[in-house]
């Protein structure tokens, strides 16, 4: 029955909203032949959810089968939206038959202000559904559930202040005994408050005074997810994502060095850590130092926060106001274009995984050729300047779920969903770079050597170093 039914909703083709909108649709049911039913069930429901169960030494494992009880297990709930409107018939109502043909039904649901953002984790959700079941007289129903994202605005200049300050952290570890010289871990950060789509740099310097080379250093992203059940008794368990990883190194011993790297905040969900009682979801950057296994490793935790306005900066313009970025009833575009090309070569060049530091670039010039007059026509690059377009909305991959009806008494088929969220073309910084912007050479036809004057290769000028960002 769940192949013969669909769920649209109106100027919204993949189904995200913001809290405050109206979710307007139409539920489409197609019969080949003629159908016994007893009623047509739409409902609207938006829920947070933790599950999970303890092994025997206390680890957390997600359960794959909610329909199954078993020992240990914890669960807590909380409901935001729940909305049930029959298209037809109803639970008590008698059967009739339903004749073959298309029938359209149109709904519309108010989102209200306090739900929290769309998010799927490994022992719990916060997931919103559009729901179709077929009473079926005598037989299991069958259902048709749609997923869609509901987002919670968090505009970064409407939080603290702290958010636009840099942050930074330093961790000392010894080798073996207190009377070696420590390795110290220090981390700075630009700013606290970022969204996805915008290029987070990271500045890592490493002090190894001790015996022992730090063999690489581990620069990532964590989402931390932390859930709370109250049945049978409160407990609380948490999981740690990684979004994003880069390696830089070594570091000898007796030296010291100092990395640069760009991290681009994926599609995620935003901060939430105070709208839901059952998951709450938090960022943190951690920088670890990996030593060899006598030795503990340095590693530093900086918490940021993820929104889905971004900070107004001098650099984006006076045009452009964060409160406007989302009217309460703007309706989403459909078809957004892709991030910018600059956002991309910059990602691409961040996971090349070249450090900045220490970079040299050696590039042969015998394809070049000076003018005569002196003049090496260097062309500095094109300077980028943000508009900060309207967001793209992008699926969040590592979320991926299916929504399957888990109820024992109806029949529903795989439905995979993935949420959507805001991405941002913010890929410039607040500060300069840490290298000089190369500068571009035009490639010239080498020209025909004179036969009466001995062939001379101009002497290679040095190149700057590139720019990793």
């Amino acid at each position: 029955m769940s192949k013969n039914c669909m769920i649209t909703f109106d100027q919204n083709e993949h189904g995200t909203y913001f809290t405050g909108q109206v979710i307007t649709g139409k539920v489409i049911v197609n019969l080949n032949k003629t159908k016994k039913l007893r009623g047509i069930k739409l409902q609207i429901s938006g829920y947070a959810q933790a599950l999970w169960r303890l092994r025997r030494h206390g680890q957390a494992v997600a359960i794959q089968n909610p329909k199954k009880r078993s020992k240990h297990q914890f669960s807590g709930r909380e409901d935001y939206i729940a909305s049930t409107t029959y298209l037809m018939g109803s639970e008590q109502g008698s059967n009739f038959n339903m004749d073959a043909g298309t029938y359209t039904y149109t709904f519309a649901c108010p989102i209200p202000s306090h739900c929290p953002s769309s998010f799927e984790g490994a022992f719990g959700h916060i997931r919103y559904l559009a729901k179709v079941t077929f009473l079926k007289p005598g037989a299991s129903n069958r259902t048709h559930n749609v997923g869609f994202t509901v987002l919670k605005l968090l505009d970064l200049n409407q939080e603290t202040k702290m958010l636009r300050e840099p942050a930074s952290n330093e961790a000392v570890e010894y080798f073996c005994l207190m009377h070696t010289k420590p390795v110290d871990l220090k981390v700075t950060l630009q700013q606290q408050g970022y969204v996805p789509g915008q290029f987070m740099l990271v500045h890592a310097h490493v002090r190894n005074d001790s015996s022992s080379d730090c063999r690489k250093l581990l620069i990532m992203l964590h989402l931390r997810a932390t859930y709370t059940a109250d049945t049978p008794s409160m407990r609380t368990t948490s999981e740690k994502i990684m979004l994003v990883k880069r390696e830089c190194g070594p570091v000898a011993r007796h030296g010291q060095r100092t990395y640069s790297e760009s991290l681009r905040i994926p599609a995620t969900a935003p901060t939430c850590e105070h709208l839901s009682k059952v998951v709450r979801v938090s960022y943190e950057v951690r920088v670890v130092a990996a030593m060899n296994w006598l030795m503990a490793n340095p590693r530093v935790i900086i918490p940021i926060t993820i929104g889905n306005v971004p900070l107004a900066t001098a650099a984006s313009g006076p045009e452009f106001s964060p409160t406007n970025a989302f009217a309460a009833g703007s309706q989403l575009p459909p078809d957004l274009p892709c991030t910018s090309t600059r956002a991309m070569e910059l990602a691409q060049m961040s996971n090349s995984g070249v450090s900045n530091s220490g970079y040299e670039m050696s590039e042969d010039l015998e394809d070049f050729e000076l003018p005569e007059d002196g003049d090496d026509e260097l062309e500095p690059t094109d300077d980028f300047v943000p508009d900060l377009p309207p967001p793209t909305y992008e699926q969040a991959m590592f979320m991926t779920t299916d929504i399957a009806d888990t109820d024992a008494n109806t029949v529903s088929e795989s439905s995979r969903f993935t949420p959507r969220y805001p991405v941002f073309d913010v890929d410039t910084f607040q500060s300069p770079p840490p290298n000089p912007p190369q500068k571009k050479r035009r490639r010239r036809r080498r020209r025909p050597a004179d036969p009466g004057q001995s062939k001379q290769r101009p002497e290679k000028q040095p190149v700057e170093s590139p720019v990793q960002i």
